[in-house]
């Protein structure tokens, strides 16, 4: 039988496994067809190296691989077979590479070993990229599987830097390798990255570069750009958004550049924050030299660099500006040559991150992601309730928005294991997130999940997968409110996906690891307080979870506790002090470059931060004492020292308004009392300087509001009645100023102003 003969009946075999996965007889059916189209492939004659026969073999490998099939562990059989085929010549290599994926294929040959005029072939067999493990175990088994054949790959294209097939097979790499398999592995991805970098770098042909002069700051502002595939409703907006939209204006000069113009609301909202917004061309070379004339002095990579090569990757590639940075939209660090500072938070890192990491490791104060999901926000469209998913209402229901790659089966152990210790208890998981990708093994995932619960003796019935694709975040929030506890993933945690729950006031239960993409969680929830929501092995994750479903009463106030700070806009919900802790973290970084040299920076291994003020509420009384002096300029700078690592202070930003309000930046000043009021909305003194500066802006009727706040919190504030009555009577509020009048004369009736504004009163 010759492979062109079988691909119709390999199209009717996986089509019955893609609607039938969890079925035992459609998998023997696909098994047993497997190894018959492998006997096939192997009694090719090796001089057939081309035409119909060669191109059936590759369509056949490709149809299995689409299909998922590959991501099973193999069989005892067929790793005997694939023992057999592989010393016997490249058809029985062939038939061996359908057989077997290389991640579980130890003894599979060198690159070195494989036929020039196969390694492009062989290459894409090698890296590829499973749809989601299937058993315990196997995510360690592909990441040292990983970084072996990067090994080789890298070896071999620096011994053959001219061979066509070399550059073919670095080519095939650059176009289809993903790494997000490797996210999902406990350990560091470091040396991983570094090879890939450098393969990248060979691959996409990038040769010497001529270095960007470094120009010390001075007085003059950075010319920072920020550069993002596009700006659709994802992650990647969401969390870059904050740490450009409030960058000072008088210290930085923000461009950003796109490669696809989307025309989106988000994207207008951006195009209105930053002082250029530039389309990339369509080549590679037109982009490098578009960044390059913008003479840079920052760049900032704000698309993921490490899940495939795409077109920010290849940018990243290059030299375009001084300092080149990467931010988390990387889960990892990037491994690329060109890239001097991977920003992240001193609330995420371990101990030993930055042996994690090739860049040099910058340490914004808090966690290490901010989120901005106001510009676009939308209503929801759901209002899910217990009944309308069939879930009993006494029952403790867990949940979950974790996307399904990150629920490993190790996971889904532990979430086994949970069920079955919680009697009664329900899982819903809504694990098709859009921003990872359009289509999913929806009914695969199901199915593996559903034999992890039989193994422990759980219902199916227990498990409720979510398959609904929701227009905004809000939706996926509704849908979390039906349930008691939200559960995190591990090793690859959640960021965004943390939000949602917090803002619903669910407990979490978070497990952390020492890599950054294990603690993205638990920095989100030590800058809101709740370090014991963390736990650092399995055995403490379950018996947290277990805590919390048996206690209602630990459940009651941990929800009014995270109600109450998420009220408060925590650190990473808070646009404005994102941007000055981003700010101020770029210009250290930018002044140690200068000082130093790239080469000097990059080396050190010791986390940059910015210079902490020993004594913050000193520096503030300082400052205060400048802005009474005049000395403005000089109280913004010393107020602006406090902000860079305590970037949510009220008082600082009171002062820092004040003093901006006072040059004429009304707009500015407003920015960080609006932002200071969610903080401390407490202090009738700060409500009133929002009310004064509303009132410069030509704000009227919410000056008025303001004030109102600032007197129902402190009624003794005779200067502000004034204000009330006055402002009142200019927007035609008789019965406010009538009130504000009276309140007035109970302290000083025979002040001239008060009977001034007793007459203007009478006659509006």
């Amino acid at each position: 039988m010759k492979p062109s003969s079988l691909i119709d009946t390999a199209r009717s075999v996986l089509a019955d496994y893609a609607d039938q996965p969890g079925d035992a007889a459609v998998w023997q059916a696909l098994l047993r067809f497997r190894r018959s189209a492998a006997a096939a492939i192997a009694c090719l004659p090796p001089a057939q190296k081309e035409g119909t026969e060669w191109t059936a073999v590759l369509e056949l490998i490709r149809q299995f691989n689409a299909c998922g099939a590959a991501d099973y562990p193999a069989t005892e059989d067929d790793l005997g077979l694939v023992r057999d085929y592989s010393r016997r010549g490249w058809p029985r290599l062939l038939a061996a590479m359908l057989l077997v994926p290389a991640w579980q294929w130890s003894e599979a040959p060198r690159l070195d070993d494989v036929p020039t005029w196969l390694l492009p072939i062989y290459t894409e067999y090698l890296f590829y990229a499973p749809q989601g493990f299937c058993a315990p175990g196997q995510v360690d088994a592909y990441a040292a599987h990983y970084l072996r054949r990067l090994t080789e790959l890298s070896r071999l294209a620096q011994k053959n830097t001219g061979s066509a097939a070399v550059r073919a097979a670095l080519k095939l790499y650059s176009q289809h390798g993903s790494c997000i398999p490797l996210y999902f592995s406990p350990e560091s991805l470091r040396r991983h990255y570094e090879l890939r970098g450098r393969i990248l770098t060979l691959a996409c042909g990038v040769g010497r570069q001529e270095e960007p002069v470094a120009l010390p700051r001075g007085d003059r502002r950075l010319r920072i750009g920020f550069v993002k595939r596009d700006l659709f409703q994802e992650t990647e907006t969401y969390t870059t958004l904050p740490t450009f939209e409030q960058l000072d204006p008088g210290r930085f000069e923000v461009i950003l550049f796109t490669h696809h113009f989307c025309g989106t609301e988000l994207e207008n909202h951006v195009r209105n924050l930053v002082a250029d917004f530039r389309v990339f061309p369509a080549e590679l070379d037109a982009q490098v030299q578009m960044l390059r004339e913008a003479e840079l002095d920052v760049v900032v990579f704000s698309t993921n660099l490490t899940a495939v090569c795409n077109e920010v990757t290849r940018l990243a590639l290059y030299r375009v500006a001084p300092l080149q940075i990467v931010n988390n939209s990387s889960c990892t660090t990037s491994g690329l040559p060109e890239v001097d500072l991977y920003v992240s938070g001193s609330l995420t890192e371990s101990a030993d991150a930055p042996e994690h990491f090739s860049e040099r490791l910058g340490l914004l104060p808090g966690p290490a992601h901010a989120f901005d999901y106001e510009a676009d926000k939308q209503e929801p469209t759901t209002n899910w309730t217990r009944a309308a998913l069939g879930l009993p209402d006494e029952a403790i229901v867990f949940v979950t928005a974790a996307n399904h790659q990150n629920i490993t089966p190790e996971m889904q152990e532990t979430w086994a294991r949970l069920l079955a210790a919680v009697p009664g208890s329900r899982l819903l998981v809504h694990p098709f997130n859009p921003n990872w990708s359009s289509k999913y093994p929806i009914m695969r995932f199901s199915a593996g999940f559903d034999r992890v619960l039989a193994a422990h003796g759980v219902a199916e019935d227990r498990l409720i997968v979510s398959t609904m694709r929701f227009p905004s975040r809000t939706d996926v929030c509704s849908l979390l409110r039906v349930g008691d506890i939200y559960l995190d993933t591990f090793p690859f945690a959640g960021a965004n996906s943390l939000v949602d729950p917090l803002e619903a006031g669910l407990p979490v239960v978070v497990r952390e690891g020492q890599t950054f993409r294990s603690r993205m969680g638990g920095g989100l929830l030590r800058s809101l307080g709740l370090e014991e929501l963390i736990t650092r092995d399995s055995a403490a994750y379950h018996e947290l979870a277990v805590r919390l479903a048996t206690d209602r009463d630990l459940r009651d106030s941990l929800r009014k506790q995270i109600n109450d700070k998420m009220s408060r806009t925590p650190l990473f919900l808070d646009p404005l002090a994102a941007s000055d802790a981003f700010g101020a973290l770029v210009e250290k970084a930018y002044d140690d470059l200068c000082e130093h040299g790239r080469e000097t920076f990059r080396r050190e291994r010791v986390p940059l931060t910015v210079d902490a003020v020993p004594d913050p509420m000193g520096a503030v009384r300082l400052a205060a004492t400048l802005f009474e002096g005049g000395w403005l300029a000089e109280a913004a700078d010393e107020t602006r020292r406090v902000l860079a690592t305590h970037p949510a202070d009220p008082m600082a930003r009171q002062l820092m308004a004040a003093a901006l309000l006072r040059q004429g930046c009304g707009e500015r000043a407003l920015t960080y009392l609006l932002a200071a009021v969610r903080h401390a909305g407490n202090s009738a003194a700060l409500w009133n300087d929002l009310a004064v500066t509303l009132h410069h802006n030509g704000r009227t009727a919410d000056s008025l509001e303001a004030l109102k706040a600032c007197l129902e919190l402190d009624q003794s504030r005779f200067e502000s009645w004034l204000m009330l009555g006055e402002w009142a009577i200019a927007a035609g509020d008789s019965a406010t100023a009538v009130g504000a009048v009276k309140s007035a004369q109970a302290f000083a009736p025979e002040d001239p102003r008060v009977t001034a504004l007793a007459a203007a009163t009478a006659a509006a």
